[in-house]
């Protein structure tokens, strides 16, 4: 069954032409933090903050990712060349603010240290704005993320459901927020009178992929897109499956820098709200089929 899909409203446009003729109409940036009260929303930008003297004369914004997590960002097999829905929107980051872009490539679980360091001017990959981490680097948020478990084609397992993991081992990647998601539901298990799920952390994706191929693990569970785009990939969708169609722990995903790079934060975040007003990143995620991980998208009902 193909998932359904959610495109983006007008209405941030709509906003922004408002307050440029007229002055009249705040705009509103959705998906501005996570927390327990739901999303912040704070006032957008609607023209472009300049980055740091520093940073133009340098001509370049160095992002640190793991560059390995198709369709968000990854290079292509053989090749070192980098694709995918954030490399197309720092592409356009760096059109606006009038820089190129250089990636360095780290752990998903060094990324927040190499911000906070200098090691990089900015982080980008698959990182959810969780309140831990909003405490310790600014985030400037662009699409949603959720958790889905992909399983070894054919479903040995009938896994369904995240309540069909108790007593088996799952893999998920070190330092990821799926960690909350397993242990709650290893923790629902038990309260079931079930065994409890069996959690296997690694270090990087293409290890927790290789576990469930070999049958180590019996699910994956990560992030929802990088799942799809495996489950659907002529070279991998003879291996892998989507373990159901529910998904969880959607939550804003961003570019993170460092809580005092503030000038570098405000003119990333600048060149963001206009590319969702003016529907940028819309048509970047149309292209990538991850519509319905929109900032302003309807969350999709977990089972």
């Amino acid at each position: 069954m193909r998932r359904k899909l959610f495109t983006v409203t007008a209405s941030v446009s709509l906003c922004l032409a408002a307050t440029l003729a007229l002055g009249g109409c705040v705009v509103l940036r959705p998906g501005a933090s996570a927390n327990e009260a739901g999303a912040e929303q704070v006032e957008a930008h609607t023209q472009i903050v300049e980055l740091p003297e520093s940073v133009r004369d340098r001509g370049t914004l160095v992002i640190g990712s793991q560059l390995a997590s198709p369709p968000l960002i990854f290079q292509r097999e053989g090749g070192n060349k980098i694709q995918g829905i954030n490399k197309d929107i720092a592409d356009e980051v760096g059109k606006r603010l009038g820089v190129k872009i250089e990636w360095k490539q780290f752990p998903f679980a060094g990324l927040i240290p190499a911000v906070q360091s200098g090691q990089v001017d900015a982080g980008m990959d698959l990182i959810g704005d969780t309140d831990k981490r909003r405490a310790a680097v600014d985030f400037a948020n662009y699409m949603n993320q959720a958790t889905s478990p992909l399983v070894r084609r054919g479903n040995p397992h009938d896994i369904n459901s995240a309540a069909d993991l108790c007593g088996l081992p799952v893999a998920i990647v070190r330092g990821g927020v799926q960690l909350e998601l397993a242990e709650e539901t290893s923790k629902n298990c038990v309260a079931e009178g079930k065994k409890p799920v069996e959690i296997n952390q690694y270090g990087a994706p293409g290890d927790a992929r290789l576990s469930v191929q070999a049958g180590r693990d019996a699910a994956f569970l990560g992030n929802t897109p990088v799942m799809r785009y495996i489950s659907e990939q002529e070279a991998t969708r003879s291996v892998f499956e989507m373990g159901g169609e529910a998904t969880y722990q959607l939550q804003p995903i961003g570019i993170i820098t460092s809580k005092g790079n503030r000038e570098v934060h405000d003119s990333i975040q600048s060149a963001l709200d206009l590319m969702l007003a003016d529907g940028t990143i819309a048509a970047i995620l149309k292209e990538w089929r991850t519509e319905d991980l929109a900032l302003d998208a309807p969350a999709k009902e977990s089972k």
